[in-house]
């Protein structure tokens, strides 16, 4: 019988949610390293539009060479 922390679907999910915050918390800490004079200015919001320029091009066809 499997056992569930959460509930079959929980799971998942709580997982899910962990994975993203930790990766978007270490994303937001490395930018703050790399650019210590703007460490205050920078926040999930920008994290997230960082994200989205990347996948923008992405989509476009600009990350051809990796």
């Amino acid at each position: 019988m499997t056992v569930y922390l959460l509930s079959k679907i929980g799971d998942p999910l709580f997982a899910l949610t962990m994975g993203v915050t930790a990766a978007l918390t270490r994303i937001r800490r490395d930018q703050q390293e790399k650019n210590p004079e703007r460490a205050s200015e920078i926040g999930y919001g920008t994290i997230a539009q960082l994200g989205q320029r990347r996948l923008q091009r992405w989509w476009n066809g600009d990350f051809k060479d990796l």
